[in-house]
């Protein structure tokens, strides 16, 4: 339906308005029972889940080249409406109780999105991404200054995955001078977390089982291990590589790996569970040098 794109503004409004209507409708009595009884709570689930799919869309996509595959457009297409299904859900609701709409939601973003810009709506000038990005800063920082219990990491929302999260905590307080200066610091960081982890790593293994001092070891080396990601995350952030994606990245080659190993072992009438580590790594080694043949 690439027609929409040359659809008049009132033809596009219409668009949207029927589909916050269609919404309207799924929640009136004599609706759908589901979306009904839905709350703001039960749909959390969901909100996160649509945002991943959307997510494992754009995993595929690497340049523009790319969506002119029609497979790939049509699922970009989907999972984006089944975001913005959640975004109207949600103000439907709110709209039941009297409290916002979803046209102040989209008001109150259009504002937001005018003062955060002075360098297109205003005088202010930005000739490059850095500046522009400082602009919209500046802008943030003036919002929350007449916030006294306002802090620097403000914003970065709790429910993000961690990685990511800590990925936004690395970007905040660096912006307000509290990083290295080069790598070797956040290198010999990692150096130093790991050699404590191993320590930790030694204490559990030593205790002896179902004992308090086991669990104590164990409360420990879960600290030790979460200070490993924390530093590998500020190191991923110094190098402008963002951990999420390259987790995924990771997953996505081991799931490809293991699934060789086992198409492999099934040609020789096996499952994993009934072969030897030495043979699933066999097919594992192999599974990596058809990669890099690729």
């Amino acid at each position: 339906m690439v027609y929409h794109l040359f659809m008049t503004a009132a033809q596009k409004a219409e668009i949207l308005t029927h589909l916050i209507e269609t919404v309207h409708r799924l929640r009136a009595p004599g609706g759908c029972a589901w979306d009904r009884a839905q709350t703001h709570q039960s749909l959390r689930q969901y909100l996160m889940e649509e945002a991943h799919e959307v997510l494992d869309v754009l995993d595929t996509i690497h340049s523009p080249e790319d969506l002119k595959n029609e497979k790939t457009r049509l699922a970009f297409r989907e999972e984006l409406g089944d975001l913005l299904m959640q975004v109207v859900l949600h103000s439907e609701m709110t709209a039941e109780q009297a409290a916002f709409d979803i046209y102040d939601v989209a008001a109150a973003l259009d504002d937001k999105l005018v003062r955060r810009h002075p360098h297109v709506f205003g005088e202010t000038k930005a000739n490059d991404e850095e500046s522009a990005f400082q602009m919209w800063e500046k802008q943030k920082a003036k919002e929350k200054a007449a916030n006294p219990a306002a802090s620097v990491l403000d914003g970065v929302p709790k429910g993000l995955p961690a990685l990511q999260r800590a990925s936004r905590v690395m970007e905040k307080v660096t912006k307000v001078g509290f990083q290295w200066k080069d790598m070797q610091g956040p290198l010999a960081k990692v150096d130093e977390e790991i050699a404590e982890l191993k320590s930790e790593i030694l204490t559990y293994e030593a205790a002896p089982k179902d004992s308090p001092a086991r669990e104590s070891a164990r409360v420990k080396l879960e600290a030790e291990l979460g200070d490993v990601f924390f530093s590998l995350c500020n190191l991923a952030y110094l190098s402008k590589v963002n951990p999420e994606d390259a987790l995924r990245s990771t997953l996505k080659r081991f799931e490809s790996r293991f699934k060789h190993v086992e198409k492999r072992l099934k040609e020789n009438g096996k499952l994993p569970e009934n072969s030897t580590l030495d043979e699933m790594d066999r097919y594992w080694d192999e599974a990596k040098v058809l990669e890099r043949n690729k």
